[in-house]
This record gives structure tokens, sequence and C-alpha cells, in this order.
């Protein structure tokens, strides 16, 4: 048995995806070096709260209506599309930290969601390449896992890089390197990211894709879903330190702390819906993960603000786990780039009312109540899930 079989025996995938992962992870992680702290950067920029959502909504515009192209392009040229874009985040992100002007800003934002649409959900598709319908919710439970390990101490270095210098541009020329690390990666190590396929083969996805019922259910999760995710984005960091009084380097703290819990939970539950269903191991972490942030909404110190969010962490694992695998399960193979790229730009839709309904409702009503409207959001999710969603039990052929 060669090396190669004996590593895939032991993991249960490809090895590629392991050395795949790997090189996304270097991106992810220079990510999380501010991305944490953003709305604090706009803010000590001289954004008012109530326009900080505008920033959001500016690159989740770009993202959503960039997602599905690429995903396209990616599914006829191949996946080695997304390293050029590697480079492109690279200058982004070091960017930040000479924008002088709200203009500037608007305009770094549109150009970092471009390079995120190349990368991300392309990479989704890559996982779904490799991967099979029998372990699909491995390959996906590893590939959020490279995500969130690589998002665990990110936030903490970037907490102290904020409160040891007093600013940020330490933060984004420390993050600027991990793309090109992951670049370069990709180019050496994994090398074969696939040549796509033909235009024949291919032909117009969209209608395919359209009366897919489950894939549509799946969208319009995906749109609520990373809608509360927005919302969280902007009210939970100003909530923890303008509202409970904690320092950056314990935000970082609580992130890492979660990011294990995170872990852990997107591998089992993605190993898991391997043998006993999608369905199942989609919708149970949700209950959890609207009991975190209803709880995280009534928390009134740290300590109950750590619980929570532990709590969100065990609940937010269905997200980059069994939702993509379902959908590697239930798209032909030729459509995996535009599928990915659709859920992506669902997602991005959602994001796009999340920053505006946050800025809103937090400077008309406190920090709170948007976190209760989120929870309650969760909650409507699970019934449609459970109701719409066929059953586990039924192959993925008779749903379309």
């Amino acid at each position: 048995m060669t090396p190669e079989k004996k590593a895939r025996q032991m993991v249960g995938v490809d090895i590629t995806i392991i050395l795949f992962c790997i090189a996304v992870a270097l991106a992810m992680f220079g990510e999380s070096i501010y991305i944490v702290f953003i709305p604090n950067f706009f803010s000590e920029s001289g954004i008012p709260v109530a326009e900080i959502g505008i920033f959001f909504t500016v690159f989740y515009v770009v993202n959503a209506l960039i997602s599905i192209p690429a995903g396209y392009m990616s599914d006829r040229m191949g996946r080695n599309i997304m390293i050029f874009s590697l480079f492109i985040l690279s200058v982004t992100i070091f960017s930040y930290s000479l924008a002088d002007t709200r203009g500037e800003l608007l305009l770094l934002r549109a150009l970092h969601a471009a390079a995120h649409a190349f990368i991300f959900p392309i990479s989704r598709a890559y996982v779904m390449d490799k991967s099979t319908e029998e372990n699909r919710g491995r390959a996906m439970a590893i590939y959020g896992v490279s995500f969130t390990v690589a998002g665990m101490l990110g936030p903490l270095i970037g907490g102290i890089m904020r409160e040891q210098t007093g600013g940020f541009d330490l933060l984004f020329h420390a993050a600027a390197i991990f793309p090109l690390l992951a670049a370069v990666f990709l180019l050496v190590v994994v090398r074969d990211l696939g040549k796509g396929f033909t235009m024949e083969k291919m032909k117009v996805p969209t209608r395919d894709l359209i009366i897919n019922r489950p894939f549509t259910v799946l969208l319009a999760m995906f749109v609520v879903l990373y809608c509360v995710s927005s919302v969280m984005t902007i009210i939970v960091p100003l909530f923890a330190i303008e509202g409970l009084g904690m320092s950056y380097v314990f935000l970082g703290i609580v992130s890492m702390c979660v990011g294990i819990v995170l872990t852990i939970s997107q591998f089992t539950v993605g190993t898991l819906s391997d043998r006993h269903g999608r369905k199942k191991l989609l919708i149970y972490p949700f209950i959890i993960y609207a009991a975190g942030i209803f709880l995280l909404g009534s928390s009134v110190n740290s300590s109950m603000f750590l619980g929570a969010y532990m709590l969100i962490g065990i609940g937010a694992a269905p997200y980059t786990t069994v939702a993509y695998s379902i959908i590697g399960d239930l798209v032909r193979e030729e459509q995996w780039g535009t599928a990915s790229g659709a859920a992506n730009s669902a997602s991005n839709i959602g994001m796009i009312f999340g920053p505006l309904l946050a800025s809103a409702l937090g400077g008309a009503v406190g920090l709170r109540m948007p976190l209760y409207l989120c929870s309650l959001l969760v909650v409507i999710t699970i019934a449609m899930l459970f109701i719409m969603l066929p059953p586990d039990n039924r192959r993925a052929a008779e749903f379309v």
C-alpha cells in the first residue's frame, strides 16, 4: 500500500483535500487577525455606528453579484483561478492601512468582496470534486475545521497587536502575508486544481438548479442565517466592548475558545451526517444555535457572554459542513462550482440586509434587541427546514 493510500485510509478522505485545506487555512488565518475588529476599525476611522452597516453591505452586494459567475468560470476553466485572487486579496488587505477617506474604504470593500468570491465558494467546489457521497460530510468537516482552527489564534493575536500599537495598521500588514503564502502553497504543493468541464457537458446550469427543490430550500436557509450572522458580526464586538466593558484581548480569547468548540462540533456533525443522515445533523444543532444567541443578548457579564458564545459555537457547525455536503449530494459534478457560487450569493444577499438592520436597530433600541431578533429568525429557519427538506432515508435523485 502506498503512503498516499495509507494516509487516505487513516483520515477517510483524499490526501489532496488535506493539503488544499492547509492552503485555504493560511488565507483564513490572515483574515481572522483583523476581521473580528473590523467594525471597531471603521468606528475609529470616523464612521458613525449608524453608517458602519453600509460598508458591510457594499461587501455583500459585490460578493453576491460575482459569486455565481466566479463559480461558473471555475466549472469551465478549473479551480486554479482562485490563485490569482489570493494575490488580489493580499494587496487589498494591506491597502486598508493606507486608506484615508470614506470613498477609499468603500472601494477596498468592493475589491475585497470580489477577491473572496473567487476564493471561498470555489474552494468548497474543489472539496466536492475530491470527495464522494460516502465521505463528503467528513471532507466538508475537515474543510470547516481548517477554517475554524485557522481562525482561533488570529483574533487573539490581532487583539494583542491592537492594544500594543493603539491602531490597526500592523494587523493589516501581518494579515496580508498569509494569502500570498496560500497561493504559493497551492502552486508548489497542491498544483493540480482541475481543468474544468467542456461547455457541451456544462450546458446552462441555472434551470437545473432552480427546479431542484431541496437546493432552493437550502438557498433560503443561507439567506436567513447569513442575515443573522452579519447582524452578529457588527453587534457582538460592539456589545462586548462597549456594552459589557470587555477588552480587545479578552474578546480575542473568547473567539479562540469558541473556535475550539466549533472545531469539535464541525468534525463531529460532518462525520455523523455520513452515517446518520444530513437532515438531522443540519437541523438539531441549529436549536442550540438559537438558544445561544438568545442567551448572548441576555448577557450581563463576561462569563455569561462566554457561555452563550460557546453554545453558538456548538450550534453553528452545519454552516460549512452538512449544508454543503447536501449540495454536493444533490447537484451534478459539472455544476458544483456554480451551485457553490449560488449558495455564496444567497448568503451574501442575507448579509446585505443584516448590517443595515443591525445598524438601524442598534442605534435605535440598543445592542441587545438585534440579538433577540436573530434568535427568532433561527427558530423560523429550523421550522422551514423541518417541514420542507425531504427525509434522510430518500435518495437525492428522488428529490429533484
